[in-house]
């Protein structure tokens, strides 16, 4: 039920407007919880860094991301999971995306006008590949999670994303909502609400409302997330400081 959500705990239509300037090289640690009537469990602790480095021969940002299950989610989850990510510097643009567990593994590859993705896991004989267009909005959802943080949007006017739910791409808006001064203190943080059209981020098609507020200052970080789950509760995620 979880294992496709675990990872994005960690967007008139058209393309969002860039912001100008880059990010900075970070380390923020989250802390992933299940919330459902009076209980409150923590699900998973997650890193999340980025810094300057290259992609075949070319500069780039590397984001790195590791996950680590709590023992009684495992049930449902794989223990550990691991994203790498890389994108242009500048411009943050995406160019490489892989992650891996402990029940196998997955990667997209994005050149000028193609996206490959290839993904491998439990019994299935042989991976499965698929190729689309590189329409600049089509992308899996770590990469939009930091791809998002190089745009700047105006409130109440939703964009047009195109996540790539396991190796698809997935019609959905993404809207900024507002901005938010109390839910994390000392903190302005821009609320973005990604709304999927057709069906949820979870393998049995819930999670279609995600919400993530980012600071609204230069360095942009991720403060949270939220995605409800309907009658089966509500997943949060939120930075430690």
């Amino acid at each position: 039920m979880f294992r496709l959500l675990i990872i994005p705990l960690l967007l008139g239509l058209g393309e969002p407007v860039k912001v100008v300037t880059e990010p900075a090289e970070e380390t923020s640690t989250y802390e992933v919880r299940y919330l459902y009537g009076g209980l409150n469990a923590k699900v998973a602790k997650a890193t999340f860094t980025l810094t300057q480095d290259e992609f075949e021969g070319q500069d780039a940002y590397k984001a790195e991301i590791g996950i680590k299950v709590q023992p009684i989610f495992r049930l449902f989850m794989h223990s550990r999971y691991k994203v790498e990510d890389y994108f242009t510097r500048p411009g943050m643009n995406p160019l490489y995306y892989c992650t891996s567990s402990n029940k196998g593994s997955a990667w997209c590859r994005y050149s000028e006008d193609e996206i490959v993705f290839w993904r491998q896991y439990g019994k299935m004989p042989e991976p499965a590949i698929f190729h689309h267009p590189n329409d600049g909005i089509s992308m899996e959802l770590v990469t939009l999670l930091y791809y998002v943080r190089t745009h700047d949007f105006k409130e109440g006017e939703p964009y047009e994303v195109r996540p790539l739910m396991g190796g698809q791409p997935r019609e959905a808006t993404l809207t900024m909502e507002g901005i938010e001064t109390e839910k994390y203190p000392g903190h302005s943080a821009q609320i973005l609400h990604l709304e999927m059209l057709e069906r949820g981020i979870l393998e049995n098609g819930s999670g279609k409302d995600v919400w993530i507020w980012i600071d609204s200052d230069e360095r942009r970080t991720p403060l949270g997330l939220q995605v409800s789950l309907g009658k089966r509760g509500t997943m949060v995620c939120h930075i430690l400081e």
